[in-house]
């Protein structure tokens, strides 16, 4: 998607949805479950912001790189919905086997621990390590959601 005059709007809902998805998470101390709910599917769905393009003159408005970060995170809240849900069966879910897509596609590159995330996705259900996967997603939430958000409140404009 590429972010420009005609779209403006978009890139700035894009970014409030960004920033209530963050605000969830962290208030609910990290990936709990659910919180994409309060996102409209129909404004940001996260798939199509992965390779976001913000064109020049408008990158000062509009975050590429925390959109593009947003939207990893977005699936990753989906994707531990599914392991949250269906603990012995999460392989087969659609949206697992859409974002483990996604993921094999290089399109989730924003976000480098997905690279180390991933990894963990193959072996058997059974032998699945949830406590490696509650570790990155851990480094994951302080690294871009509080990072983020500490960046936003030390960050001063003229």
């Amino acid at each position: 998607m590429k972010i420009d005059k005609a779209n403006y709007e978009q890139g700035n809902k894009a970014m409030a949805s960004v920033l209530l998805l963050y605000y969830h998470i962290t208030s609910g101390g990290g990936f709990s479950g659910d919180e994409t709910i309060f996102i409209d599917p129909s404004v940001f769905d996260g798939y199509s912001f992965l390779d976001v393009v913000v064109t020049d003159g408008y990158e000062v408005d509009i975050d590429q790189k925390l959109i593009r970060e947003g939207a990893v995170i977005y699936l990753l809240c989906d994707l531990n919905d599914m392991l949250s849900e269906y603990e012995d069966g999460f392989l087969k879910q659609p949206i697992t086997i859409k974002i483990l897509e996604a993921y094999k596609e290089g399109k989730l590159t924003a976000i480098s621990e997905t690279e180390q995330l991933f990894s963990l996705f193959n072996v058997p259900e059974q032998d699945f390590d949830f406590k490696s996967y509650i570790e990155i997603m851990h480094v994951i939430v302080h690294k871009y959601i509080v990072g983020a958000f500490n960046e936003l409140a030390s960050c001063v404009k003229p």
